[in-house]
Formats: structure tokens, C-alpha cells, sequence
């Protein structure tokens, strides 16, 4: 009979941990909300060349579908960019990207970052990543943390490669902006 009570405080504790675990598995993933929410906006402030100005506005993400394209894709999949539809997608194979106008790549899929770069600057991709060093490898956008908050900096020499015009307004509120 001592052990009733022990055994009504595990049960208790187990419930209370269990739907612990049911609440964080809810909870979205706030970082790739505001990753998501950034593309988007990046969509808007970036002017490209004559020739990606038709048909659908893509934005692709390269590599495994992570929580940044379930955002991408639940939000801003029926939005428009001037009057070019918003199409998500996600790729896998390097050679088909030169359709985006942003290409996000992924920490866990930098390590293609050169031939991406190559690709997005001869057909003008606004190529996004979020790794240390990214700007340097040619991204024109990076994401990075910072005070732990997530932030994004910007190379504006790897822009005009890629034939993009940054507005004045993504560079003033970028954390970085390399000239």
C-alpha cells in the first residue's frame, strides 16, 4: 500500500510530460517563420532583369523540404510579386534552380554552393544561404544569428553579378552589408 503514492506521482509526472511533448511538437518553428517571412520580403525589394519579369515568380528551396518551404508554401503560394504568381518549390537536382528568382540553399546543403553560384549568377538568381563565410562564397544574401535573433546580411558586389538591384530599405535593415 506504500507504494500508491509513488506510483500516483510517476503516472502524474508521465502526463505532465507527455503533453509537454504534445505542445512542443506544435509549436512551429519560429526561426523558419521569420526565414520565410524574409524571402518573401526579399521578393519584394529586389528588382530583376527584363526577362525574369514573366511568367511565375519561384522561389526555390535546394536540397531536403524543410520547415522554410512548408512556410514558404502555406503562406505565400497564392500571393503575388507585381503581377507575377508566387511559386514555391523545391529542388533536388542543381541543374533545373536557374527557373528561381531566389534559391534558398540550406545549411545542410551548402557544400553545392559553388556550382550554385554559378548557375544563379549567369541566370540571375537571388541566391540565399545560411552559412558562415556564405557572402564570400558568392550568396547575396545570408542568414545569420545575431544577439539571438535571426538576421540576414547582404553582398551587393554578388547582386550586380546576378544582374539584381537591392532597394536602399532591405539594406538598411540588413545586419551586415557588404559593399
Amino acid at each position: 500500500m506504500k507504494r500508491a503514492p509513488y506510483i500516483l506521482l510517476l503516472f502524474i509526472a508521465l502526463i505532465g510530460l507527455q503533453s509537454t511533448t504534445v505542445r512542443t511538437a506544435q509549436m512551429p518553428d519560429t526561426r523558419s517563420v521569420v526565414k520565410a517571412l524574409y524571402i518573401y520580403t526579399f521578393a519584394t525589394l529586389v528588382e530583376w532583369p527584363a526577362e525574369k519579369r514573366t511568367g511565375n515568380f519561384i522561389i526555390g528551396v535546394y536540397g531536403d523540404q524543410t520547415a522554410v518551404f512548408d512556410e514558404l508554401k502555406k503562406k505565400y503560394s497564392d500571393r503575388y510579386i507585381g503581377s507575377q504568381k508566387i511559386e514555391i518549390r523545391n529542388y533536388t537536382d542543381e541543374k533545373a534552380v536557374y527557373e528561381s528568382h531566389i534559391l534558398y540553399v540550406t545549411k545542410r546543403n551548402s557544400q553545392n554552393l559553388p556550382s550554385l553560384v554559378s548557375i544563379s549568377q549567369k541566370n540571375n538568381v537571388l541566391l540565399v544561404t545560411e552559412q558562415s563565410g556564405g557572402l564570400s562564397s558568392g550568396a547575396v544574401v545570408n542568414f545569420i544569428i545575431q544577439d539571438n535573433q535571426q538576421k540576414y546580411e547582404i553582398n551587393k558586389t554578388n547582386a550586380k553579378k546576378n544582374k539584381l538591384v537591392i532597394a536602399k530599405k532591405l539594406s538598411n535593415l540588413a545586419a551586415k552589408v557588404v559593399k
